[in-house]
């Protein structure tokens, strides 16, 4: 479609332009981003915008991964904490031992899936697992905070552009009109100065003291 066209042109006019850098400052001494105009430059926040919610994206999908890891670690930790606590019980007769053999299994089996539901239930495990701190996800957090202010940034600045670009566009169309409209005027005027020679013209040839008209009518 159009969009990939000029992407695509974009990238090629970025590797032939970091080719042609220093010719262009060294003969002309311009901007090394002068080559960024119009169509171009706003391709090229599109792709800028593009690869950051990608990136952000990404960070998301990382910490909601962490999160997932770590409930699930923290079930099997509460898992063997309850099946080292049920073997340090001494001197408990066998009817005990059964009932609380049952209770057991059945609050392993509860704490097992519920980490087996981890993926599909994350919101719901995370309220009722205590909340500890990590400076990975407050890292990740933080990433993904500034990588969308980032990206509101450069939606402005896109939008800007754009405005601009349309403004320029507007702007030289009504130039043109006006160059256009001048030019008709001109050959409107050209148009009648020729008329009234011609009409003139006529005129003085077709007086009768004019020397002309006595040779045509002999």
């Amino acid at each position: 479609d159009r969009l990939n066209l000029l992407k695509a042109k974009f990238k090629a006019d970025e590797l032939s332009s970091a080719r042609a850098i220093g010719v262009e400052e060294d003969l002309h001494a311009v901007n090394i981003r002068s080559h960024y105009n119009d169509l171009n430059g706003l391709a090229r926040d599109y792709v800028e915008l593009e690869r950051m919610y990608l990136d952000e994206k990404k960070a998301k999908k990382s910490a909601k991964t962490w999160k997932e890891e770590d409930l699930a670690n923290s079930a099997a930790a509460l898992i063997n904490e309850s099946k080292l606590q049920r073997s340090q019980r001494p001197n408990y007769d066998t009817e005990r031992s059964s009932s609380d053999e049952r209770s057991s299994e059945s609050e392993t089996e509860s704490i097992a899936s519920l980490a087996s539901a981890v993926p599909s239930q994350v919101s719901t495990s995370s309220r009722s697992t205590p909340k500890r701190s990590n400076a990975f996800l407050d890292e990740v957090k933080r990433q993904a905070k500034r990588h969308k202010e980032q990206i509101e940034l450069k939606t402005r600045e896109l939008e800007q552009h754009q405005h601009q670009f349309e403004a320029r566009l507007q702007f030289e169309k009504q130039q043109a009109e006006e160059r256009l409209r001048s030019e008709e005027c001109i050959q409107a005027g050209n148009r009648e100065l020729l008329l009234q020679c011609a009409k003139l013209f006529s005129a003085a040839t077709a007086r009768p003291d004019n020397p002309n008209f006595h040779s045509d009518t002999q």
